[in-house]
C-alpha cells in the first residue's frame, strides 16, 4: 500500500512537471492542490529531488530565485524574466563558450535575464 501511495504521489509530481513550464517546487506543490491534495509539499520536494539525481529531470539555479525544475536535460540556456520569474529555453547560443586552456567543462548553465513581452506591455 505505502509503495502505491508512493507511486501514485511520484506520478502526480511527474504529470505536474509536464503540465508547467520550468516549476519550481512551490509551483508544482500549489498545481496539486488543486488536483492532488493529499500531496505534501515535503513530498513534492523529495520527488523533485529523486528525479534531480536520478537525471529524469534538470534542476536549474536561477539567479535570485527558487530552484526551477526542466526536462530538458541537453545542454541549454535559459532566458528568465525578472519581473514575472517565467523561465523560457534558448535552443541556441549566439557565442561559443571560450574556455581557458586545459579547462575541463563539466556542467554549465547560462542564463539570460529580462523583461518579458508581457511584463513589459503592463509598463
Amino acid at each position: 500500500m505505502t509503495s502505491q501511495r508512493r507511486t501514485a504521489q511520484k506520478q502526480a509530481v511527474y504529470d505536474a512537471l509536464r503540465a508547467l513550464d520550468h516549476p519550481s517546487a512551490t509551483e508544482v506543490y500549489a498545481y496539486l492542490q488543486g488536483k492532488e491534495p493529499a500531496v505534501s509539499r515535503g513530498t513534492v520536494f523529495r520527488v523533485l529531488s529523486a528525479f534531480s539525481e536520478s537525471g529524469r529531470v534538470k534542476k536549474l539555479r536561477l539567479l535570485g530565485d527558487e530552484a526551477h525544475y526542466d526536462f530538458n536535460t541537453s545542454p541549454h540556456a535559459h532566458a528568465r524574466c525578472r519581473l514575472c520569474g517565467r523561465v523560457w529555453d534558448l535552443e541556441s547560443v549566439p557565442a561559443p563558450l571560450v574556455l581557458p586552456e586545459g579547462f575541463l567543462l563539466e556542467e554549465s548553465e547560462l542564463e539570460v535575464s529580462g523583461v518579458c513581452a508581457s511584463c513589459a506591455a503592463k509598463g
